[in-house]
């Protein structure tokens, strides 16, 4: 599938998805951000330090991120994202900060800023849908102040998954995403674009298989007996990385903050 062809498919559905998104969201991890608080924990830490400063958020969709920096950390904050109906849920929510913030439709391959603007960049759920992931992070980093900070949070594959299972689960599912990563594979992706790890995080959470269809699979037409054909697939060590029941599994987000390194 060419790139051009992916994005159309990533605005698409989300656009489809803009009205359910956050109760689906908040259905998984129980929350009213449609976040663990791990997550959120997380990303607050990691932007407490550039209090009214000017965030870059890419792949800003509802704001379930970015509302509660607002609200806590007080930033400047720059939303894109490609789809504009995402964004219209975002500004409805946000309405109340509307001297904090600007959304825009723009495609995060494409960053219209100019170098060293932002004190942090935040890519939450995002970076899987790039298929050429340095070069995103790499304009990251050229947009970023000396002194800036990039908080990258991501589903990713368990570090033993030698197997290619959630790959292949991820292609029974969506034809959106272009690749996730082990975190392994994710820390060294960023440190290779000249940044140094700060903290890093993975979370467990657990996840129904109807979740999985309602969130995901029912927007590409796949029905739940077409899931449990490829979950009955996996072999004893599989079943057993992912907690594979006959309802749920386990899934896990990593969340890195990083920093770029100084030049001497």
């Amino acid at each position: 599938m060419s790139n051009i062809a992916r994005k159309k498919i990533v605005r698409e559905y989300y656009t489809k998805r803009s009205n359910e998104y956050d109760l689906q969201k908040s259905r998984t991890w129980k929350t009213r951000e449609g976040f663990g608080n791990e997550v959120f924990d997380e990303l607050i830490k990691a932007s407490e330090r550039f209090r009214n400063g000017l965030f870059l958020e890419v792949g800003v969709g509802t704001g379930r991120n970015a509302l509660p920096l607002l609200e806590r950390v007080k930033p400047q904050l720059v939303g894109l994202d490609l789809s504009w109906e995402m964004l219209k849920q975002a500004k409805t929510k946000m309405l109340s900060f509307k001297r904090g913030f600007d959304l825009m439709q723009a495609d995060g391959e494409h960053l219209p800023f100019a170098n060293q603007a932002f004190d942090a960049v935040i890519c939450m759920s995002t970076l899987h849908y790039f298929m050429f992931q340095g070069r995103i992070l790499k304009g990251f980093r050229q947009i970023l102040k000396e002194n800036g900070t990039l908080v990258c949070g991501d589903l990713t594959v368990h570090e033993c998954d030698s197997r290619g299972f959630f790959e292949g689960l991820e292609r029974t599912i969506s034809k959106a995403h272009a690749r996730y990563y082990k975190p392994s594979r994710m820390k060294k992706l960023i440190e290779k674009q000249g940044f140094r790890i700060l903290r890093m995080r993975t979370i467990a959470y657990r996840k129904t298989y109807e979740a999985l269809v309602e969130d995901k699979g029912r927007y590409f037409g796949l029905s739940l007996e077409t899931l449990n054909r490829h979950l009955e697939e996996a072999n004893a060590e599989t079943r057993q990385q992912y907690g594979l029941t006959d309802t749920e599994m386990t899934l896990f987000y990593t969340i890195i903050t990083a920093k770029i390194i100084e030049i001497p």
